[in-house]
């Protein structure tokens, strides 16, 4: 294998960190860079990001998100599953309706996204 030319700038701390074997060593597993990406495509698309902000304001049931969106309900069915698949939000059935809400996770999510605004 060919030798890597590594900029002075980096090479001591490149090998401090043990070089490329070292960095592969500190990377998050397969299982966590799966569970990273779920939340980054979850927070992808701009509809499903506004009903995750939406609701750290507001616990909201379906009928009212999708009076905020203008979704149909099909499609926002669609949406919720995703946020609540990927970890970001939960429901909980009152009555007849089916009211949505943050998770912990949900709330740092937007917490942490709403710092670089």
């Amino acid at each position: 294998m060919e030798e890597t030319e590594i900029p002075d700038s980096i090479r001591c701390e490149f090998e401090e960190k043990g070089g490329i074997d070292g960095i592969v060593e500190l990377l998050p597993d397969d299982q966590r860079i799966g569970y990273i990406n779920s939340i980054a495509r979850a927070i992808s698309d701009p509809v499903r990001l506004r009903v995750l902000f939406a609701l750290c304001i507001q616990p909201m049931c379906v009928c009212l998100i999708v009076a905020m969106t203008e979704y149909a309900y099909s499609k926002m069915s669609y949406h919720l599953s995703i946020l609540k698949d990927s970890g970001l939000i939960y429901s909980k059935q009152e009555g007849n309706y089916l009211i949505y809400y943050p998770t912990d996770l949900g709330r740092k999510v937007v917490e942490w996204i709403g710092k670089g605004l």
